[in-house]
């Protein structure tokens, strides 16, 4: 297990992006990460299948031998990109972000090597950016997210999962805690790795990445499915370890649950309330057939949000319950430092996350019940 005592110097930290063709970001990434007050002790970039004018604007941006860019032929996968890096780092400190996120704040290399002196993993604030209500409505959820690994930091000290876009790890940690699984969901595989082997988990919240959000909602069905039947994977693989982990703390993993996916709550419970037979009838016939048609998903999405606007606006219970959840969002919001969107919150409580539910719950049927863990477009 690692040293629980505090290292007494900065600790270099090496940064690893993997990207597949090279990202429209990549070079803007870099860019923020060279002009950091302390710049990381190298860039490790490894690109899948290059894009040749994005890698060509990468290579004449940047001479400095810190800059280490691994080209690789075809699709292999982001996992093995991961793995790949980390036979090359050198810094006690290994900084994994994606390539669609960005770096503003010129003292965020600094910020990361300060907090990784008093932990093992370590997850950064992510703030979404984008246009449009789907970038606002994501940028509520991220608050949530935020909120959570903080909560879980402050709590429980370890973590059972981690949002992959930005986070950090010390190289001696990875001896403990192991090389990345080929699985969908590595980040969420990782970090509960490090929870079993008794890892000290932060959070930063004093520097953040801006994180972009799906451009388009085909997108981001397209992103949740591949969500969905990954966390499917997890839960099934480790199923165990989570049962210990909510016995150990469940005053953090429960909350934690409520506030990332409040909708779960909030389906409980109407399924739960008198009435409306037809309705969830038709819900819970839809959902294995989804899983099955996945043409099927809006339609058993529209069936569920008909279900929640209808006890919201007939059962008055319902209607504070929503109205607390609503005003907790907007607390969340305000602690960790990020705007509420308050006026949004009703639109992403009511059809958002009943949306996602949906899906997620898609997901798990088919990776459950029908074993099928096959995700369109994506290489692990």
């Amino acid at each position: 297990m690692p040293s629980p005592h505090a290292d007494a110097e900065a600790p270099t930290v090496s940064v690893v992006i993997p990207t597949y063709r090279g990202g429209n970001g990549l070079v803007e990434l870099v860019r923020g990460l060279m002009n950091c007050n302390a710049r990381p002790l190298e860039i490790i970039v490894i690109v899948d299948d290059p894009d040749r004018e994005a890698l060509n604007g990468l290579l004449t941006e940047f001479s400095d031998p810190s800059v280490k860019v691994f080209l690789r032929e075809g699709r292999q996968g982001k996992v093995s990109a991961l793995n790949e890096a980390l036979k090359l780092v050198r810094g006690d400190v290994v900084l994994f972000l994606d390539d669609d996120v960005r770096v503003d704040d010129p003292r965020f290399i600094d910020k990361v090597a300060e907090a990784m002196k008093s932990c093992d993993l370590l997850d950064v604030k992510k703030v979404i950016v984008g246009k449009g209500l789907l970038a606002k409505l994501v940028y509520i959820e991220y608050t949530a997210y935020n909120f959570a690994s903080k909560m879980m930091a402050k709590l429980a000290g370890r973590a059972i999962a981690i949002n992959g876009a930005a986070f950090a790890v010390k190289r001696r940690a990875i001896d403990e805690i192991g090389y990345f699984k080929p699985c969908l969901a590595e980040d969420l595989d990782f970090a509960l790795r490090s929870f079993v082997k008794g890892c000290r988990f932060s959070f930063l919240d004093s520097t953040y990445v801006l994180n972009y959000a799906p451009s388009s909602w085909t997108h981001w069905l397209k992103q949740r499915k591949r969500w969905a039947v990954g966390l499917a994977s997890w839960l099934r693989e480790n199923y165990r370890v989570l049962l210990r982990a909510v016995r150990e703390v469940p005053h953090v993993i429960i909350p934690g649950i409520i506030l990332t996916l409040p909708s779960l709550l909030t389906m409980i419970v109407a399924l739960a309330l008198h009435g409306m037979l037809s309705k969830k009838a038709t819900y819970a016939a839809l959902l294995p057939l989804s899983s099955l048609i996945r043409e099927l998903i809006p339609v058993t999405a529209a069936v569920s949000i008909s279900l929640i606007m209808t006890y919201t606006v007939t059962t008055l219970a319902f209607a504070f319950l929503l109205l607390s959840l609503g005003v907790l969002q907007y607390v969340i919001a305000k602690v960790t430092g990020l705007k509420p969107y308050a006026h949004l919150i009703p639109v992403y409580l009511l059809f958002y996350q009943t949306v996602w539910l949906t899906i997620l719950s898609v997901g798990l049927i088919r990776v459950l019940i029908f074993g099928d863990e096959r995700v369109e477009d994506w290489v692990v």
